[in-house]
């Protein structure tokens, strides 16, 4: 096996081991966070970093060439996000739901055939085309990180209508914190793939009109939720609930990327 393939999994180790103990500690209800949590996560981003970093060495780039690559890089931005948004939001129980998004995207990334290829040098350099494909990935980790809050938001929610009061219920932040998270990350989300999308047109050749089509989607979806919450209004359980769901699009679309 080989130094890279060990390192991602220790990585998706640490993130299954932060998760586990979480949940062990929310149901008996003793969950504090702490350093020994966040190590944890930090541990396995570190060892993200490293791929990222040989692997780049190897291609000569940014490595974002083949869809293991590209769901790394995600898993990798959801982890390196929430300890820059997180603390900023008060939400510490965001790396609980933050652990399991960036080990899902690990997996997957591992479970793919080109994780055994070996790394193929990229024949040009483009930093309009890195820059471009950088940013949209990092804003795709951003709209997770908004769909773990509106996860949070609508358990919380659902769980205050039933008035029932769990170990879990005790743990999560206030719905205030909650809703001003979600709304900071799509707004930092599709400011970053706006960035992205302008990058991709100072390119000396444009990404195939099939690519572009489909990131041009993604931010009318979630420019679209901004401009419309900012103009009409809405209620922060339909917020929540659109942060949530909505992110099976850019999911979806990942797919669609890293095949064509």
């Amino acid at each position: 096996m080989s130094r890279e393939l060990l390192v991602l999994i220790l990585a998706a180790l640490c993130y299954l081991g932060g998760f586990g103990y979480a949940v062990r500690s929310l149901r008996q209800g003793t969950y504090r966070p702490g350093r020994w949590t966040l190590l944890i996560m930090a541990i396995g981003g570190l060892c993200q970093t490293v791929f990222l970093h040989w692997r780049g060495r190897e291609i000569g780039g940014c490595p974002m060439t083949n869809p293991f690559e590209l769901l790394t890089f995600i898993s990798w931005s959801i982890v390196v996000l929430y300890f820059i948004i997180g603390p900023a939001y008060r939400l510490s129980l965001l790396g609980v739901f933050t652990s399991p998004l960036a080990l899902l995207f690990q997996i997957a990334a591992l479970l793919l055939p080109e994780s055994l290829a070996p790394a193929v040098p990229k024949s040009t350099h483009s930093f309009w085309g890195e820059l471009h494909a950088a940013l949209a990935l990092v804003s795709y980790g951003a709209f997770a990180l908004a769909c773990a809050a509106g996860i949070m938001f609508l358990l919380q929610d659902r769980q205050l209508k039933q008035h029932r009061i769990s170990p879990v219920l005790r743990q999560l932040p206030p719905i205030h914190y909650l809703t001003r998270a979600i709304r900071g990350l799509l707004i930092t989300g599709t400011g970053l793939l706006t960035i992205g999308i302008v990058s991709a047109y100072r390119m000396e050749k444009l990404p195939p009109a099939s690519k572009l089509t489909i990131v041009w989607i993604v931010w009318t979806l979630y420019a679209s939720l901004i401009l419309y919450e900012s103009w009409r209004g809405m209620s922060a359980r339909r917020a929540a609930a659109t942060a949530a769901f909505g992110f099976l699009i850019p999911v979806i679309s990942l797919w669609f990327i890293g095949r064509h």
